[in-house]
């Protein structure tokens, strides 16, 4: 079985300057200038898009439509001269929150003309590589293409909104047609004329043509979609969604000096059951929510992130390793104040990189009780300060958020009078106690020998 040519294409070859057709002399155009699409960038679809469609409606988002010229149909006279191409290979520009145009070359100086009325919009696209599909969503109208036939559902055989549809006619390829320029009066007039087009449309046009006016048509099988990762990273939000981060040089990068700084994130636990005993993250102020705020160093005594074992395998990152030589270095990536993503290196050989580029999430295996942590990565920063007392801290605000008030002794004010917490802990075997100080709560840790 053939398989069916793909919609998209790379956006290498676009012509820089004008080619065989011709420009009709009343088309006024309303922009000068096109730039070339950028085609090198070092940004991948996220997977899940392979399969899933995109949707986006926010404005300024870009793609561009080609259309070739009906040769066949042109050569044999039927845009009124025999022999002649006067419809250019045309590209057509939609952007989100803009009126449709068309231009027939890119570059400084490469005019552009509106396909439609001025006051119709694009309002969405929908992109679907999968079905090799693409949906564009008008104010008025939908067009559609798929297995690179372009269909507009104001394309007709009446030519009633200024385009005219046909499909296998004298076994030429399906065509479609428009007035040019677009105006009420080129609309009006094609559509008159095709209510007799075999007396009055090419008296239509050879009129039309005196005027400077003209029709265009194309082979509405040969529509081919110009899409680049470049056309989300204008906006951070799309860019975040669509597209995996950027690839980072982790070899040359340099660990961060943790004397006085960590990392710091809060995990958001969207599906309660990948939570632990240690770190469910309950909100007592929202019932509905878990989160949990982890920072490294600290966390690795008792995470051990998913990651990428020193045989390049999927392995729980230092979970055997021996307490004070779990986790290495930390290298994050910073643009600005925003911390992008973190890399962290273990003793053991293995490394953990998160927020995980397709999901944004973290993932991690609670050393004590063999529970996964699993949440989306929020608020990620590079936080100033001695990560020990940090970290002790944090331990506190778990444990309180976990208090069972049925077990606990407190005041009027409902806030715990407990003076002291002990727990036990499996690995390493030890007691951890957090008791009151002069200097504010201190965590002491005792180990614990089998006799």
């Amino acid at each position: 079985m053939a398989t069916k040519a793909s919609v998209f294409a790379d956006l290498e070859g676009l012509p820089s300057s004008f080619g065989a057709g011709e420009i009709y002399s009343a088309m006024k155009p309303i922009s000068k200038g096109l730039d070339l699409p950028a085609n090198k960038s070092n940004r991948e679809f996220k997977k899940k898009y392979e399969s899933d469609r995109i949707a986006v409606d926010t404005d300024g988002f870009t793609i561009f439509v080609s259309l070739d010229s009906h040769t066949s149909f042109e050569e044999q006279g039927g845009n009124g001269q025999v022999m002649k191409q006067r419809t250019p290979n045309t590209y057509f520009k939609f952007t989100i929150g803009e009126t449709p145009t068309y231009s027939f070359y890119f570059g400084p100086d490469a005019p552009s003309y509106e396909m439609v009325a001025p006051s119709i919009m694009v309002d969405k696209i929908i992109i679907n590589r999968k079905s090799n599909e693409v949906k564009i969503i008008l104010s008025e109208g939908v067009i559609k293409i798929k297995n690179k036939k372009f269909r507009y559902d104001k394309a007709d055989a009446k030519g009633s909104q200024g385009f005219m549809f046909q499909e296998g006619v004298s076994n030429f390829p399906s065509m479609i047609i428009s007035v040019a320029p677009y105006n009420q009066k080129t609309v009006q007039l094609y559509a008159t004329a095709l209510e007799d087009a075999r007396n009055l449309l090419m008296p239509l046009i050879t009129d039309m043509n005196k005027d400077g006016e003209g029709i265009y048509v194309w082979n509405s099988d040969s529509a081919t979609v110009y899409l680049s990762p470049q056309s989300f990273t204008f906006d951070s939000t799309l860019d975040k969604e669509f597209l995996l981060p950027p690839s980072f040089d982790w070899q040359g990068m340099k660990p961060m000096d943790t004397k006085n700084s960590f990392i710091r994130f809060n995990c958001v636990i969207e599906n309660t059951s990948l939570r632990t005993n240690n770190y469910t993250g309950f909100d007592p102020q929202d019932s509905s929510m878990y989160m949990t705020t982890l920072q490294f160093p600290g966390d690795e005594a008792g995470l051990a992130p998913m990651g990428t074992s020193s045989e390049g395998t999927e392995a729980a990152c230092g979970l055997e390793s021996p307490e004070g030589r779990v986790l290495k270095s930390i290298k994050p990536v910073i643009s600005g104040t925003i911390v992008q993503q973190v890399k962290l290196e273990f003793h053991d050989g293995s490394f953990c990189i998160f927020p995980d580029a397709e999901t944004g999430m973290f993932t991690a295996t609670d050393k004590e009780t063999g529970q996964e942590l699993q949440g989306r990565v929020e608020g990620l920063i590079v936080a100033e300060g001695s990560w020990k007392e940090s970290h002790t801290k944090e331990i506190i605000n778990r444990i309180s958020n976990n208090i069972d008030s049925k077990l606990t002794l407190t005041d009027s004010e409902g806030d715990s009078i407990t003076s002291a917490i002990a727990w036990r802990t499996r690995n390493p075997n030890g007691m951890k106690i957090i008791v009151p100080t002069d200097e504010g709560a201190k965590l002491i840790t005792i180990p614990l020998k089998e006799a």
